[in-house]
């Protein structure tokens, strides 16, 4: 390890399928409120992959454990040119997230990308799996990024991430609170597709939609909508349980008549995300703020949404913070991993105490 300093690299797979997120970070030893993101890439995931991870959890063990190491060795081979392509000479670790496969609380939590294997292909320290053992201490395993918010971004009273699923933290007498609130691009993507788009660019279709009434009061009247915290959800949970009304709408429309309304779905899913933020973030005072970041942060119409129901002012920070913000918090928590530091907050999680997370490879 390099004297003073830790150069890490932070790596992210969400459930947009969007790709996988490098940062590569430099931190001080002695100082868990500093760093400095030196390099960024996205590399974007093949039709192959999108297919292979947005299907994984419809496969049996064995197959979920053979794509593990597969996805290990493409994140091997990316940190590999990531490392060659920016001529990286100081790297003290690589902390993975992997990609989510299931997510059951309290019962389990799966990620695919073997750290072991990792470790081995690269010959640099690995940790993964910060999951397990919050789950195992009585945890939901997520989130995990509020421990970042609280040191890197504490001068934010909220912090939202517009990931494929919308995710909060902030500061409540004292402690850091976070949970998931609800579905966003995973949402938003699936509806896209029916006008043959990957996503929504910029919110331009839902722009164009009207809000459907019953369908608005249909989604915002959702179970999960009222449990307490701490509560997460995953992908399947979220579209099986939570959101299949639309999917029933659907499947009772002919194709022509689903165009005519397409713009429409899209509109009220943005009502409804923006509608479950209002009510997530619990300020009417114009002196607090609240960052956003994920890729929703550049769905201007969805951020437009999120502002006119808000009270406190809304911040969309430069855009290697917006796209890379959850992959340096991993390269965070790795870091206080190594250094054996709590990273996982029972606060957040619903564990039974603060901890240290994840499996280190050397």
């Amino acid at each position: 390890m390099s004297s003073g300093l830790l150069y890490g690299l932070g790596i992210m797979s969400g459930t947009s399928l969007d790709g996988l997120d490098l940062c590569y970070v430099e931190f001080k030893k002695d100082d868990d409120s500093y760093f400095k993101i030196l390099n960024t890439k996205t590399f974007n995931y093949d039709n192959n992959w999108k297919k292979k991870l947005s299907d994984i959890h419809l496969k049996n063990n064995l197959e979920i454990k053979k794509i593990d190491l597969e996805f290990a060795r493409l994140i091997s081979e990316k940190i590999l040119k990531f490392k060659r392509d920016n001529k990286i000479l100081k790297l003290d670790f690589i902390s993975s997230h992997g990609h989510t496969v299931k997510h059951k609380p309290p019962e389990y939590s799966i990620q695919i990308g073997n750290g072991k294997l990792i470790n081995e292909l690269t010959n640099i320290t690995t940790i993964n799996d910060f999951r397990t053992q919050d789950i195992d201490l009585g945890g939901q395993g997520a989130p995990l990024v509020p421990i970042g918010d609280k040191y890197l971004f504490g001068q934010y009273k909220y912090c939202l991430n517009l990931g494929g699923i919308a995710n909060i933290s902030f500061k409540e007498n004292g402690k850091m609170k976070a949970y998931d609130i609800c579905g966003c691009n995973i949402l938003l993507n699936t509806y896209s597709k029916i006008y043959n788009k990957e996503y929504d660019k910029y919110g331009f279709l839902s722009s164009k939609g009207k809000i459907i009434p019953w369908l608005i009061e249909k989604l915002n009247t959702i179970n999960y909508n009222f449990i307490k915290g701490p509560k997460s959800l995953d992908k399947i949970s979220m579209m099986k349980n939570n959101y299949n009304i639309i999917d029933d709408y659907i499947s009772k429309m002919d194709d022509v008549n689903l165009k005519k309304i397409g713009y429409d779905i899209l509109a009220t899913v943005v009502e409804h995300i923006s509608y479950e933020i209002s009510k997530a973030v619990n300020t009417k005072s114009d002196f607090d703020n609240i960052l956003i970041t994920g890729g929703g942060a550049k769905n201007v119409f969805l951020v437009e949404q999120i502002k006119n129901k808000l009270k406190c002012r809304v911040i969309i920070p430069k855009k290697t913070i917006v796209d890379f913000k959850e992959a340096l918090i991993f390269a965070y928590m790795g870091k206080l991993r190594l250094q054996n530091k709590i990273n996982c907050l029972e606060s957040v999680t619903g564990a039974k105490r603060n901890h240290s997370s994840g499996f280190i490879y050397n």
